[in-house]
């Protein structure tokens, strides 16, 4: 990892194992290493009871950075100054302080190859642990050597996705020879029982035989079982450091139980501290001698299992002592929140029994961790803030506020336990909506949307009359979760029940209300009914365009319904634009989601496919397993459509498991869909219209099949000689494409009519029809699709140069769309005419380059910064050079000038 990060190529490694197995040892080597050649390097030790000070180990890891933040893009550099304490926090997204983290290192390594240490990062701080991971994902070209140590039992990184490096003991020999010298001072039965029971755990080796008295060495004694026998490994090196701390001098334990409280290594804290129990400064001086901890600029033990033996192994009233000294010390201290956040949590950990004036601290603390996107802070401070609280009242409302704290960072079963235990202190219809606000949304992305829907219809009843709108905003929540879970009975129950809410004409929920009351009906099947609101739910959206991204989304998604893709797209690319612009990552991966689609509706499929790839990336940092889920979906189909079939299948197996078991019936459409047009394309119709058929049929049947593959059923029943299978459906499909207005969707409605027709005329007439409306633009594939069909016809029917027409033309738009069963279909059919086709088209500039390639060389070209583009992609400006330096050769050009005069156009943009 250092050589390559010499030649400019990053990397990570998670290093695992028990206490004491040596990776701090190898830390220790690498940063040995990477001095001898004069590497910089960074390195930041997690401390246990620090690991509810929001950002704390990130801002120490970073520090030696933070006069470069002013070359960071500004909401970055704000983000981090925010996250740190070093400016007034603003309620920026979590993720954005990852993203700052990874341009900050970045920015380091731009003197030269850096190193990144991080010992112990199981007891980082939630927050520096999320914005760490955010980062490490995307090192890629920065000459960055990230190297973190993990404890065993630790979930901290357990699913982090980054490569990792499990160590275990030394063997029989090795072991022995760690012994060395020590081994000659011990009884033979000695040396063998501690190379035995070590385990070849390699702390073990060293300090176990430290800790024994002369006697135990001889072996004159029974005592040694009590230090090797029945405890657990990590039991007994505490205990073996225990023995050496106990050595000491009173006032020297003191001190020790002070810095082990502390956590930060601050000397002078330790020492103002320590005073305030009556100890001098000179009681540093036997840990020191002793090798227990060393002084320099601040106090650090030599291992993390001295400070946990250190403050474990002190009564329980010491332990209250040294947090009240502590608190007291920091009091009036002028580090700004940091400090106050410390001052809190010592006075929490001091207080045996409720204190509402602690509680407020704490709250405080709280408070400070939200702005700063610190969210598992903020859970921990509300938390324990409520426990410190003496009213009911005031402790019911902490408790809520630690729920969606919880919810927000992801801690979903945190989050359920804290909503439950705040259910049962009150009686407030009011708070019992504002957990089931929170359960509703754990049950929706780790449950089933149908239960999602019974907690908020239940919750919205009792402040119905006193809080109308509150009603209404979960209400609509729930017609969503019903679309989700495909059951258009809850839809509707829903609808009704926020209509008999007295809410004021003109309120800003009615065109909302206008659109799921839509939804609810399309749910239904009355497209005709369902579509109406939605028209005119767009159309007051385009006169007073909504800001909230929630909103906006539901418009755009909205658009979908009417078939209106170009409007959908513009305001999906707009809010992926606000999005990450004003780094809202959380909603990212849903506007993404929106933009692929169109994309996809549009034949731009390789937008669509960097689109999706992004989305789930992102979606994956920021836990949204729904989201996943659909995009996944997506992707499977571009994948069914080009042929590949080993990915569609890989991606839509992950599909089905996770959307079935969860009830997400969305998602689980685009995987059948997927399915279903990989066997039509691939020539298995039967195998197709089984598929499509269950589908529509199965648990999917109410959801967007009728615009999603009722074409596709119908293409697969005739080819199979089994019509009759098609007419039901088709006739949904055509009452809905009635009812958009759209061109395209009629020209698809005549294109099916076509294959059921059983006189010429009537084929010929629905086909030319088709076409003709197909010419006003929307879905080139479906328009394409409709041209093979006709063309297939017409060469049966023996008009063979009218099929060429028409083929040549479909088959134009399969390669360069890169639907390569599609294509090869055409061109068999175009030599069936007696023309020879070319089995290839020449790609385009943009077929080339891989999805990310793509984006960042067409942000490229229009003039954006390796800063401003990866401000966008939330990569490093290092990777986009990278990427650049990759892409310049694939696309024969030499400089980023030349990329204005290249057509880096997808299919239809």
């Amino acid at each position: 990892m250092l050589a390559e990060a010499k030649d400019g190529r990053s990397g990570v490694l998670v290093l695992r194992g028990a206490a004491g197995i040596g990776k701090s040892a190898l830390l220790d080597h690498a940063a040995r290493k990477a001095s001898a050649t004069g590497m910089r390097t960074v390195r930041r030790v997690g401390i246990e009871s620090e690991t509810e000070l929001v950002f704390a180990a990130l801002h120490l890891l970073l520090r030696s950075g933070l006069d470069r933040l002013d070359r960071l893009p500004a909401p970055q550099a704000d983000a981090l100054r925010g996250a740190f304490g070093l400016a007034p926090s603003s309620a920026a997204d979590r993720f954005l302080v990852g993203l700052g983290a990874l341009t900050l290192l970045s920015e380091l390594a731009g003197d030269g190859p850096l190193l990144c240490l991080v010992d112990d990062a199981q007891w980082l701080d939630h927050s520096s642990a999320d914005a760490l991971l955010f980062a490490a994902r995307r090192l890629e070209a920065e000459g960055v050597a990230l190297i973190l140590s993990v404890r065993d039992g630790s979930h901290t990184f357990r699913r982090s996705g980054l490569p990792e490096m499990r160590l275990g003991g030394l063997g029989p020999e090795d072991a022995a020879a760690l012994l060395g010298d020590t081994a000659d001072a011990l009884a033979p039965h000695v040396r063998d029982r501690i190379l035995a029971e070590s385990g070849g755990n390699p702390l073990a080796l060293i300090e176990l035989p430290a800790a024994l008295t002369p006697e135990q060495r001889a072996g004159h004694v029974t005592p040694l079982a009590y230090h090797l026998g029945p405890l657990p490994l990590t039991g007994r090196m505490q205990e073996a450091f225990q023995t050496q701390i106990h050595a000491l001098p009173e006032p020297a334990q003191t001190l020790l139980l002070v810095a082990a409280a502390e956590s930060t290594g601050d000397l002078a804290v330790i020492l103002k501290a320590a005073q305030r129990l009556g100890v001098r400064a000179d009681a540093v001086e036997p840990g020191e001698r002793t090798g227990l901890i060393r002084v320099d600029g601040g106090l650090a033990f030599r291992h993390p299992l001295i400070r946990a033996a250190a403050y474990q192994g002190a009564p329980f009233t010491r332990r209250l002592a040294a947090h009240w000294a502590l608190a007291d010390a920091l009091d009036g201290a002028t580090g700004g929140s940091g400090d106050a956040d410390a001052r809190a949590w010592h006075l929490a950990a001091a207080c045996t029994q409720p204190d509402e004036a602690v509680a407020a601290e704490l709250e405080h603390a709280a408070e400070r961790a939200r702005r700063r996107s610190g969210h598992a802070a903020t859970t921990a401070a509300y938390q324990r803030a409520a426990q410190l609280t003496p009213d009911p009242r005031h402790q019911v409302r902490r408790l809520i506020s630690a729920a969606e704290a919880a919810m927000d960072a992801g801690q979903l079963l945190q989050s359920r336990a804290l909503a439950d235990r705040a259910a049962r202190l009150t009686d407030d219809p009011r708070e019992h909506a504002r957990l089931a606000g929170v359960r509703a949304a754990i049950e929706f992305e780790q449950g089933s949307p149908r239960v999602a829907h019974g907690i908020l219809t239940t919750a919205a009843a009792p402040i119905a009359a006193t809080d109308p709108a509150m009603a209404a905003s979960m209400l609509l929540e729930a017609v969503r979760d019903a679309w989700f879970a495909g059951a258009p009975d809850l839809a509707g129950q829903a609808v009704d029940r926020v209509h008999t809410l007295a809410l004021p004409s003109g309120h800003p929920l009615q065109p909302v209300i206008s659109a799921m009351t839509g939804l609810s009906a399309l749910l239904a099947g009355d497209a005709a009914r369902g579509l109406v609101p939605i028209h005119a739910a767009l159309a007051d959206a385009r006169r007073s365009p909504p800001v909230a991204p929630g909103e906006r989304l539901i418009i755009a998604s909205m658009a979908f319904m009417v078939g209106d893709d170009e409007t959908s797209m513009d305001l999906s690319a707009r809010l992926t634009d606000d999005c990450r612009a004003q780094a809202l990552i959380g909603w990212l991966p849903h506007a993404l989601q929106n933009l692929a689609s169109s994309q996809l509706y549009l034949g731009r499929f390789q937008d669509a496919n960097a689109s999706a790839t992004e989305a789930v990336r992102i979606a994956d940092d920021t836990g949204q397993h729904h989201r996943i889920d659909h995009l996944q979906g997506v992707l499977a189909w571009l994948a069914a459509v080009s042929g590949d079939e080993e990915t569609c299948e890989r991606l839509t197996a992950g599909v089905r498991a996770h959307a079935t078991r969860h009830g997400n019936v969305s998602s689980l459409a685009w995987a059948v869909w997927a399915q279903g047009l990989l066997a039509l394309g691939q020539g298995r119709t039967q195998a197709a219209l089984d598929l499509l058929e269950a589908g529509i049929t199965g648990t999917i049947r109410y959801q967007l099949t009728t615009t999603l593959f009722v074409p596709d059923l119908v293409e697969a029943a005739v080819r199979c000689e089994q019509a009759g299978r098609a007419k039901a459906p088709l006739a949904r499909f055509g009452q809905w494409a009635e009812a958009t207005g759209r061109p395209w969707a009629r020209a698809v409605a005549l294109r099916c009519e076509a294959l059921l027709a059983v006189g010429e005329e009537e084929t010929e007439r629905h086909y030319t029809e088709a076409v003709g409306l197909h010419l006003n633009g929307g879905r080139p594939f479906e328009e394409a699709r409709t041209r093979l069909l006709f063309g297939e016809w017409l060469r049966r029917s023996r008009r063979k140069a009218d099929a060429r027409i028409q083929l040549r033309q479909a088959l134009d738009t399969f390669e360069r769309v890169g639907a390569g069963p599609w294509a090869t279909r055409a061109r068999a059919e175009l030599r069936a005419t007696g023309e020879a086709a070319t089995d290839v088209r020449a790609t385009g500039a943009a077929g080339l380059l891989t999805p990310q390639e793509l984006q960042i060389v067409r942000l490229a070209a229009q003039g954006a910064t390796n800063r401003d583009i990866g401000a966008q992609l939330f990569l490093s400006p290092r990777t986009v050079g990278y990427h650049l330096h990759k892409a310049f050769p694939k696309l024969g050009v030499a400089s980023r000038t030349e990329l204005a005069r290249l057509d880096l156009s997808d299919r239809n943009s």
